[in-house]
């Protein structure tokens, strides 16, 4: 399964492109599930993954994108989640043979994080881990993760990958504005930051709008990561023609964006919604014109925190404004245990300091940490540094948090300590709140 990884540092490999435009070709119908042709329809699925292939795609993308339980229940499919999944990886690999790779295609639930919404990162990570097993089992050489507008329900799913599968991830977000941010408010920086430090092989974007629109997102994302780089956009921006979505950029100038994409860190590279076999073949031949600049990963990164929002780029020579949230006095820990976050948290939604540091000191009473972790991340907006001397609260902090947080470790020479917070991305700090491993 590795062997992709291999592929993308040697050059730029060539994505396919949308699935649900050329099913609908087929006959399709609004009211059906894309996925489900996956068990009612296989040659017509086999047979678009071929028209990819023979446009030149090195990795075909499996019919699976809304393949989660959430989704497939809306068709009377949640209990068919598992056979929608393997299916749609297996007739992918059926027409991969053994030059083609098999990205297994992974979307959103289509519903909102607590505590905007009623999903629970909990739940979301269950969800995932069911459409995921499915994936792996089949065989798939990847795993993408995408069309995210939400950071936290995208580190869910990446979380389950890592703990219940071996398969390598590309994680991909949409951005909804002209300022690179996700529908939640999460920069392209930032989304790129908190998943590379969860471990991701591949970063990107896609769909959005037309090629134009992602460049700016994925130069920022180059700018704060090492992995490779991946984009998929859409054919422009839909127009509405006799109540149908149409897309009217053409090939040539879809393609045209290709050398851009690539001089800034792109090695996998397609299209999203509105693209089609032709559009795959005119990205083929500019890519046939351009020379991949060396891939370096072993590039030494930058000591960097991140709430969903800002990020900062630590350094020895700067004096900080740091605000302190302490959590250690009775009063401080009564509130914890009744849930009144908003009272602990209401005087550090200033924008004036650099990041908040939070001491949950020797703490032992038990309270809502996925309640109070939603309350942090929703409402202060700079990057966090926590310290604790409890193991347990520093690791669920970690795990619900959709940022990158650096964490006080007294002792940088426990490694076993240092490799559970890393897990979740964390960067690891000593007693004077400088960096031992970034």
């Amino acid at each position: 399964m590795k062997r992709i990884l291999n592929s993308i540092q040697e050059r730029v490999l060539l994505y396919d492109g949308s699935k649900g435009v050329m099913l609908q070709r087929q006959g399709l119908t609004g009211d059906e599930a894309s996925e489900s042709w996956n068990l009612s329809k296989p040659d017509e699925v086999k047979n678009l993954y071929s028209l990819y292939k023979q446009a030149g795609s090195d990795v075909i993308q499996t019919n699976t994108f809304p393949g989660n339980r959430v989704t497939l229940e809306k068709h009377s499919l949640g209990e068919k989640t598992y056979q929608v999944n393997f299916e749609g990886v297996k007739l992918a690999k059926e027409i991969a043979g053994d030059n083609t790779y098999v990205a297994a295609s992974v979307g959103p639930t289509g519903m909102v994080l607590e505590p905007a919404g009623d999903l629970s990162f909990d739940k979301a990570y269950t969800i995932y881990k069911e459409q995921l097993r499915a994936i792996e089992d089949a065989g798939a050489d990847i795993v993408n993760f995408e069309t995210f507008g939400d950071l936290n329900e995208l580190r869910a799913g990446i979380i389950a990958a890592k703990e219940t599968t071996s398969l390598p991830i590309i994680a991909s977000v949409t951005f909804f504005n002209d300022n690179s941010r996700t529908m939640s408010g999460n920069s392209a920086e930032v989304c790129a930051i908190v998943c590379e430090s969860l471990g991701v092989d591949i970063m990107g974007a896609n769909c959005s709008g037309g090629p134009e629109s992602l460049i700016d997102p994925i130069k920022k994302m180059h700018s704060v990561v090492s992995i490779p780089l991946s984009v998929k956009a859409n054919a422009g921006m839909p127009q509405l023609v006799n109540g149908e979505a149409v897309y009217k950029q053409k090939p040539e100038e879809f393609s045209s964006y290709t050398r851009e994409f690539v001089e800034h860190g792109v090695r996998l590279i397609g299209g999203c919604c509105g693209t089609t076999p032709e559009f795959i073949s005119a990205v083929k031949k500019e890519l046939e014109e351009i020379k991949a600049p060396v891939l370096d990963l072993n590039m030494s990164r930058s000591p960097i925190i991140a709430s969903p929002f800002n990020y900062l780029v630590l350094s020895k020579d700067k004096d900080y404004s740091v605000k302190e949230l302490s959590l250690k006095d009775d009063e401080a820990v009564d509130l914890l245990i009744k849930g009144e976050f908003h009272k602990l948290i209401k005087d550090y939604k200033s924008q004036t300091m650099d990041y908040v540091l939070i001491d949950f000191g020797d703490i032992k009473e038990t309270f809502d940490i996925w309640g109070f972790v939603g309350q942090i991340s929703f409402s202060i907006k700079k990057p966090l540094i926590i310290k604790s001397e409890s193991t347990e609260l520093i690791s669920k902090f970690l795990r619900y948090y959709p940022g990158r947080v650096g964490v006080v470790i007294s002792d940088p020479t426990k490694q076993q300590l240092i490799s559970q917070f890393q897990h979740y991305g964390a960067l690891i700090l000593n007693d004077q709140l400088e960096p031992v491993i970034n």
